[in-house]
């Protein structure tokens, strides 16, 4: 009987962590987007990386960029540094190929972002300036990433965003930020 009450729960945060992202016009489901927390998409960045996700967290932005953040308890150690588990939304465009396109047929699947969003909620709590956001776009989460210098030379980085301070980033179209309510 223990086991089947925890089967149920792993399948159901198994479906949770990779609801649909889009819905058509008639409410079916238009494509296989999964809907992570930052802490579902850091969990596991070897299966995320270089898809196209939808993830949902603490959203601020300050003149250094913008992040999506979680409260977990996660650590991600990543080439000798030490992440807490923050995904960076903001990146220098001439550094990465381009977003990814948003489907013709795409809309926001609001009950399976609100899901995920109760999730974020359980651990994670608003300051002045902050929101809640989900953000549709590639996740890159390699461990290194080659830059060009003004110089024409090539750096190779450590993390994502204004002093590499994440472990990943989310390569976003316009469009495709979707600021969700709640406290």
């Amino acid at each position: 009987m223990g086991c089947l009450v925890w089967c149920n729960v792993a399948v159901l945060i198994l479906f949770g962590a990779t609801g649909m992202g889009a819905v058509d016009q008639d409410g079916q489901a238009a494509n296989r987007i999964p809907i992570l927390t930052v802490c579902d998409a850091l969990r596991d960045p070897a299966r995320y990386g270089g898809q196209v996700v939808i993830v949902v967290g603490r959203s601020v932005g300050t003149s250094e960029g913008s992040w999506l953040s979680e409260d977990c308890g996660l650590t991600l150690k990543v080439e000798g540094r030490t992440y807490s588990a923050t995904i960076s939304t903001a990146y220098a465009v001439s550094d990465f190929a381009p977003p990814p396109q948003i489907p013709k047929s795409f809309k926001w699947d609001r009950p399976a972002l609100q899901q995920a969003l109760e999730r974020v909620k359980a651990t994670t709590h608003l300051e002045s300036k902050e929101h809640w956001s989900a953000v549709y776009g590639r996740l890159e989460t390699a461990p290194t990433h080659d830059i060009k210098l003004g110089n024409g030379g090539i750096a190779t980085i450590v993390g994502y965003g204004h002093l590499n301070a994440a472990p990943a980033q989310l390569i976003s179209p316009e469009g495709g930020f979707f600021r969700l309510k709640g406290k």
